[in-house]
């Protein structure tokens, strides 16, 4: 299996903050503690490391979410709130209560009661969640009931103050000693506040591997309203290779990833309409052996934001390249003395993430953090391409089953995706390999939008589907693995004939508003527009004409063909209700 691609992009602050190698901590911990640490610092040193680098134009268009996108706001983050796209936004959560283990009473709330991001969340119908933090002394707090029903009014009281929607629960490095009373502590926290504040929301983040089975997602999944996976730290500060903090497939021998942890987890009973996948704003850079993949660590990997990376101060961060095995992109430069490793997501990268989240139909994605890319709008404008209703489906693309391009699939893989491209007459879908256990994981294709559709054919074993046509413009596949034996899975390709709309030549005419519902207005008069669906219908006709009425026409996306004097242009249009 293979692909390729690439652009620019990621990650977080320089900071050598750990002690040892191959000890392992959150992101959420590890970045707390560093901005903790800038206490010491003046409030003029404070305020330029946060400082925004430009105010971004916000809602500038108005595309609408079709999935939920959850971002933390960690208070170091200052006011890059300013250049949030928040119509690209769902839900916000404020970083954190600091929960004191003895009382239940906080550190630290970090100004929840003043805060300006979350009048300007609630001013453009975000949602507001309180995050509340323990990562640590969890014995005492769960061997304590006053202090766990202290925090819990203390969170009650909090969350109406703000009149806000809820709490986002990111207790860490729980022992196993203590999953019981975590999970019961979960459950009694939910129901106070559903019972409370009817309609609350109580969210909870947990490890990209839960290790020590901590939670009991049969037991959880009725009362907690999301679950989101922290997609992350696969490689982290300490390890002993350098690789992707969030990788969507495996890169070396270390076989866990952001694809294996989502069908963990689904397998373990979460609803995917309840699953949140969380992704990275950030990395890290390490000093390596050499610029060889992979490569060992010489010392600590330090962090960095996408909003560094793309500075590019230092100008180490020109020559991107991608690692095909994770689906991961990184840069290697050679300085004092020694080679570094800077592994990254660009845009073009994790586009990829996002198109397993959607393959898998999941709620959505989850941000740590929001603000690390403070400045530039490339991952604003990916969430917009891909999760709402102005995403266009490209006409040629590269699917594999969970395993990724370089690993077998897995077992209890599950789950059905339809592939309808946009402004297409025909689909085709190409395999350059396919290997399953033959009458136990198989795979089905339907001609049409679900699994209702004519069935084209079933495939296991090494019967290979090779090359399938649509009758129309969508295709269905299904898949399924059991709990046994793997084979090294199947890659294919999607490919369209797009629908003829000849595009002689350029014009500067614009038209607006776009999005639209009512009516559409050209920058000049016309001397002819054609309007066609995304199928290439002929819709409309007019002539001598600045002004068009869309009333009649149900929402959905549309091409104009525009004619200004002898020239000619092609504009995608979308309408509304």
């Amino acid at each position: 299996m293979k692909f390729n691609i690439i652009t620019i992009l990621v990650i977080f602050i320089s900071a050598n903050i750990f002690s040892q190698k191959n000890v392992r901590h959150s992101a959420h911990k590890e970045q707390k503690e560093y901005y903790d640490s800038l206490a010491t610092f003046s409030p003029k040193e404070y305020k330029k490391l946060t400082e925004i680098k430009s105010i971004l134009p916000v809602g500038k268009d108005k595309c609408n979410l079709q999935k939920l996108v959850f971002g933390w706001y960690p208070y170091w983050s200052g006011n890059s709130y300013l250049n949030y796209h928040w119509n690209l936004l769902s839900d916000l959560s404020f970083f954190s209560y600091e929960v004191d283990y003895l009382t239940g009473d906080s550190v630290n709330t970090h100004n929840w009661k003043t805060a300006a991001v979350i009048d300007s969340a609630q001013a453009n119908n975000v949602r507001v969640n309180l995050c509340v933090t323990l990562f640590d002394n969890h014995a005492a707090f769960f061997a304590n009931a006053s202090a766990q029903q202290n925090l819990i009014d203390n969170l009650l009281s909090l969350v109406e103050y703000r009149n806000a929607d809820g709490v986002n629960i990111d207790f860490e490095l729980i022992p196993d000693s203590e999953a019981v009373q975590f999970n019961n502590f979960l459950i009694n926290l939910a129901d106070q506040f559903h019972t409370n504040i009817p309609g609350s929301q109580v969210s909870i983040a947990m490890p990209a591997v839960d290790w020590h089975n901590i939670y009991n997602i049969p037991l959880l999944r009725d009362y907690i309203d999301l679950f989101i996976i922290m997609a992350y730290d696969y490689y982290w500060p300490g390890s002993n290779i350098a690789g992707p903090t969030g990788q969507l497939y495996t890169m070396n021998t270390f076989d866990y990833n952001l694809s294996k942890s989502i069908i963990t987890y689904l397998y373990a009973g979460i609803p995917k309409e309840k699953l949140l996948c969380g992704v990275p704003y950030y990395g890290y850079e390490w000093k390596t052996e050499s610029e060889n993949v992979p490569s060992s660590t010489l010392l600590n990997g330090t962090s960095k934001t996408i909003k560094t990376i793309k500075n590019n101060s230092s100008g180490y961060y020109d020559a991107i390249k991608l690692n095909e095995n994770s689906m991961c992109s990184y840069y290697t430069y050679y300085s004092g003395g020694n080679w570094h490793q800077a592994w990254v997501d660009t845009k073009e990268t994790m586009k990829y993430k996002y198109d397993v989240i959607q393959h898998q139909d999941l709620a959505g994605i989850a941000i740590w953090a929001l603000g690390y890319d403070d400045g530039y709008s490339e991952m604003w404008d990916l969430i917009r391409d891909r999760f709402s209703n102005c995403t266009i489906t490209p006409s040629n693309y590269t699917i594999y089953d969970m395993g990724g391009p370089d690993r077998n699939h897995y077992n209890h893989e599950d789950y059905y995706f339809t592939i309808a491209p946009d402004n297409v007459s025909l689909l085709s879908l190409s395999f350059s390999s396919f290997e399953l256990e033959a009458g136990y994981d198989s795979l089905w294709i339907y001609d049409g939008y679900n699994t209702d559709a004519q069935l084209i054919g079933g495939y296991s074993g090494t019967a290979s589907p090779d090359y399938v046509e649509a009758s129309g413009n969508a295709l269905t596949l299904k898949f399924h693995s059991d709990g046994a034996t793997v084979r090294s899975g199947w890659t294919a390709v999607w490919n369209c004939n797009p629908v003829s709309i000849e595009n002689n030549s350029e014009n500067n005419i614009e038209i607006y508003p776009n999005p639209a519902t009512d009516f559409i207005f050209l920058s000049e008069t016309a001397n002819k527009i054609m309007m066609y669906d995304i199928k290439g219908n002929l819709l409309l006709i007019k002539q001598n004409i600045s002004e068009i009425s869309i009333k009649n026409f149900s929402p959905g996306i549309y091409f104009m063909k525009i004619q200004v004097k002898n020239t000619v242009s092609v504009q995608k249009i979308i309408i509304q209700n």
